[in-house]
């Protein structure tokens, strides 16, 4: 409550000095799914131009779990899990001729996870405003822990760097390409995760072993994009996501919006997505004997996912925007015994004050 306290306070004491806007979002999302996970997520950030061409932000998140999933309540870790994470962001930019620099900073803690999270990028300009071109550098450092037990920790060094060139084609037609590249280094397996060992999905098993990972990987990505203005008020955006691991995992993603202006105060905002993967080379359904790397993971399976949502806002003044999202989800888990399919949904309600 008192990080939420001194949000809205920095808030308040930016406006009076705003040169442009300054604007102040308040939010709170709600997930659940049929795997028995629930996540309440409060948020609050004020953003506020300080200067002519400056502008600082900050936010505070809170996301508060209950799960018990089947891949981590198992025979040797049976509990439901209870906890909360909160974050505090802070950020500035500043705009220099055709360049534009930012840098931001993150601080998230809970129970058994911490983290600071260094962002820095920069942006120019060319060709008139019709070509920019970004470069963006992300550091994490992370230290995962176990609850009730002091003497386990690990460190994960987490780095992102992502080159992006947009291009304006038309006056009604922008494209962007964006390249990715992810490298983690250190603990990177699930505490509270435990492999059976047995000879087939329906034996029982002879033994529980911890969770490995491998302690590094590198991560590529290709994304191609573009937006499409369509009629007088609207837009349609997609994009097309290919990503290569050092895991062995190949994934697809394909992501289509649609903007609709329906009158001058109300907006609707319609997505899908769609992505597929493949298994992590040393994935298995079953470990019938001990190996280096044995993981108990969904997320490394081979799977596919389809998300439709719908994002409703409606202008109440020249100052106040609300919002109203409802997103609905489906998950197929092609070899993870526990769980063939989930599905779930994330509803969220927002209000935005600008002046």
């Amino acid at each position: 409550m008192q990080l939420i306290r001194i949000t809205i306070l920095v808030a308040i004491v930016l406006a009076p000095t705003a040169h442009a806007d300054t604007e102040f979002v308040s939010k709170i999302q709600v997930y659940a799914d049929s795997d028995h996970t629930q996540v309440v997520s409060p948020v609050v950030q004020a953003r506020s131009d300080v200067a002519p061409g400056t502008n600082v932000n900050v936010g505070y998140l809170v996301d508060a779990v209950s799960s018990a999933s089947v891949d981590v309540v198992s025979q040797a870790s049976a509990r439901t899990i209870k906890d909360t994470r909160h974050q505090l962001s802070t950020g500035l930019s500043q705009q220099l001729d055709t360049f534009n620099v930012r840098g931001a900073y993150s601080y998230s803690r809970e129970n058994d996870y911490l983290s600071h999270t260094l962002d820095v990028g920069v942006q120019d300009e060319l060709n008139d405003k019709n070509t920019a071109i970004g470069l963006g550098y992300t550091i994490s450092l992370d230290t995962v822990s176990r609850a009730n037990d002091m003497n386990f920790a690990r460190d994960l060094r987490v780095h992102h760097v992502a080159a992006s060139l947009t291009q304006t084609i038309n006056p009604r037609l922008i494209g962007q390409v964006t390249y990715e590249l992810g490298y983690a280094q250190g603990y990177q397996a699930s505490p509270y995760r435990f492999v059976p060992v047995r000879m087939t999905v329906e034996s029982p098993p002879e033994l529980w072993v911890a969770e490995t990972d491998p302690d590094t990987r590198y991560r590529h990505a290709l994304v191609i994009g573009a937006n499409q203005a369509v009629g007088e008020a609207s837009s349609l955006q997609g994009d097309y996501r290919i990503y290569r691991d050092t895991w062995g995992i190949w994934s697809h993603t394909i992501g289509v919006r649609y903007f609709a202006h329906i009158s001058k105060r109300i907006e609707l905002r319609l997505r899908e997505r769609f992505y597929t993967q493949t298994r992590a080379s040393f994935y298995q359904e079953v470990y019938s004997t001990t190996a280096k790397y044995m993981v108990f993971d969904r997320e490394l399976s081979t799977l596919w996912s389809e998300t439709l949502g719908a994002k409703l806002e409606y202008t109440f003044g020249s100052h106040i925007v609300g919002e109203l999202k409802l997103d609905g989800f489906y998950y197929n888990y092609a070899n993870f015994a526990p769980l063939s399919s989930r599905t779930g949904v994330n509803v969220g309600l927002g209000l935005l004050l600008t002046y």
